[in-house]
């Protein structure tokens, strides 16, 4: 049952465009509407994706798929994102989906970032519903996702090589801040452009974090870093921006298997990179202590809360801190994502 309702929302959301709005916001229609059934909602999939619909905009006209020789020049360039579109659905229809995602997403890595890092969450969603059961609707959906993430791509000042010895916690706090005369920008992505001002010392700073060790315990490490930082930083205006620190690395965790092996450091440690730029910009009171806040709510509570908020942020904020809460015991996940829900809603 759950199946075809998540095929039927996402049957509908592949009639609109990925992003809406003057301002080119991205449409977390798909996301949260695989979020839900995670969350054992189904029952709420097919009311949350008609109210949110009404935002969206149609899909753009199809396309021609890019060629092997065009491609390279169209990454990063949203005017193409049918030609991608185009592209990725030839694959995922005529190769096996292991084979698509192993050859693009180490391409696309190096811009994790892109779209605030909802490329790599959009088709994170898309493979671990497509994992569960494999339809059109949701071979669409992973061929959407890389789409986005290719047409969105942004490259942070590096490569990240991650020859230090700091642990995620020490490596966070000794990041550098952004000038002050740097001026605000409204778009997440827009703000972390800014990297190239400090290029040298970013770098730097991303090259602290010690390599090695489990990718799943240092993606966990992430989360619970942006977990905190939400904390000490939602009520200066920065909510938004630091919920992708915690969903962006555990998005990743949803990709990893579907790499090779020789592949997964290389994304773990451009994932450290797009974190360690969203911190640098909106983590401004990293030196604060840590927000300690009420008990955290239990499961059943975040999430009826989440779904009572109507907020998607909330909601793949509530699934992601659950899942990393699970094995880390760190009660921020749930704090963060119990504000999220009251803050975000209405």
């Amino acid at each position: 049952m759950e199946t075809d309702l998540l095929d039927a929302a996402l049957s509908t959301f592949a009639a609109t465009a990925p992003e809406f709005g003057p301002y080119g916001l991205s449409n977390h229609g798909p996301m949260a509407a695989e979020v839900l059934g995670q969350l054992g909602r189904g029952d709420a999939i097919a009311g949350w994706v008609a109210a949110y619909q009404k935002h969206l905009q149609p899909a753009p006209p199809a396309a021609k798929p890019l060629t092997e020789e065009e491609w390279p020049a169209a990454l990063g360039v949203m005017d193409r994102y049918p030609e991608w579109l185009a592209l990725f659905e030839t694959e995922m229809a005529d190769r096996p989906v292991a084979a698509v995602v192993g050859e693009w997403v180490p391409r696309l890595v190096p811009g994790i970032v892109a779209a605030a890092l909802h490329g790599l969450i959009r088709t994170a969603h898309g493979l671990r519903a497509l994992g569960e059961a494999d339809s059109s609707a949701r071979r669409l959906e992973v061929a959407t996702g890389l789409a986005y993430w290719a047409a969105r791509y942004q490259e942070l000042p590096g490569p990240p090589v991650l020859i230090g010895h700091q642990g995620v916690p020490e490596a966070l706090a000794d990041l550098p801040y952004l000038p002050e005369e740097t001026p605000p920008e409204f778009l997440i992505s827009a703000m972390v452009a800014h990297m190239a001002d400090i290029s040298d010392e970013f770098e730097q700073a991303v090259a602290s974090l010690g390599a090695g060790g489990d990718a799943l315990a240092l993606l966990d490490a992430l989360a619970v870093g942006g977990a905190r930082a939400y904390l000490r930083n939602a009520a200066d205006g920065h909510a938004i921006a630091l919920v992708h620190s915690v969903t962006g690395p555990l998005a990743l965790e949803l990709v990893l298997p579907w790499l090779a092996e020789e592949d997964r450091d290389a994304a773990v440690a451009y994932a450290w990179q797009a974190v360690a730029a969203v911190h640098v910009v909106y983590d401004i009171n990293r030196h604060d202590s840590d927000a300690v806040g009420d008990a955290p709510l239990e499961r059943d509570a975040l999430i009826e809360r989440a779904l009572a908020s109507g907020d998607p942020h909330a909601l793949k904020l509530t699934e992601a801190a659950l899942r990393c809460y699970a094995r880390t015991h760190e009660p921020a996940l749930l704090r963060a994502a119990a504000d999220a829900a009251a803050r975000f809603g209405g």
